[in-house]
């Protein structure tokens, strides 16, 4: 427990908000997503489903305007609790959704543990099923010692252009017209 507080308070520090973004791709997605406080009908369907699947509201809420954010229509899902992120990427979206990988396909968005993102990566198995603009959504990355440092060489991955760490989930994009950066952004 000590770990986590102590490793959130060392997130907090070093992160920044909108103001200290010099990506206009980033500074959009965070005001215009992150950020976006918009009540929406569809939160309430989320809400009864993040309680009765444990999944955090707040989380489920950001996957959902993700989504709809990036136009996905093709999303891969390889995690423990995939019904309950299915669910909630799913509501108020037409979004064509996989929990095993298809041979061939490509997806816009892919929603994963660090641990199963590192198994792809050592293979670079990953990289056949993305595209510039896909975004892969990590899970639990401060979680143990472990996937900090599993976190750590993503970030470095000659592949991965755009890193983005909220604490609660970390997000990996592959955007060729944008030089390799990273953000700590609070949430």
């Amino acid at each position: 427990m000590f770990f986590r507080i102590h490793q959130y308070l060392t997130f907090l520090f070093n992160a920044t908000n909108q103001h200290g973004v010099h990506s206009p791709f980033v500074y959009n997605l965070v005001t215009k997503c992150f950020y976006n406080k918009e009540k929406k009908e569809v939160y309430r369907s989320i809400k009864s489903m993040c309680k009765k699947t444990g999944l955090s509201y707040r989380i489920g809420k950001l996957l959902n305007r993700i989504t709809v954010y990036f136009n996905c229509k093709n999303v891969l899902v390889l995690h423990d609790n995939k019904d309950a992120v299915s669910q909630v990427l799913a509501v108020d979206n037409s979004i064509l959704i996989s929990k095993e990988i298809q041979p061939g396909g490509t997806y816009d968005l892919i929603y994963l543990t660090l641990g199963q993102l590192q198994n792809h990566l050592h293979h670079d198995s990953l990289f056949s099923l993305v595209h510039n603009d896909s975004v892969i959504i990590i899970d639990s990355i401060y979680t143990s010692e472990t996937n900090i440092l599993l976190w750590e060489k993503i970030k470095i991955h000659p592949k991965i252009t755009v890193t983005i760490d909220t604490f609660y989930l970390g997000f990996v994009f592959f955007r060729k017209e944008q030089g390799k950066e990273h953000f700590a952004i609070r949430m």
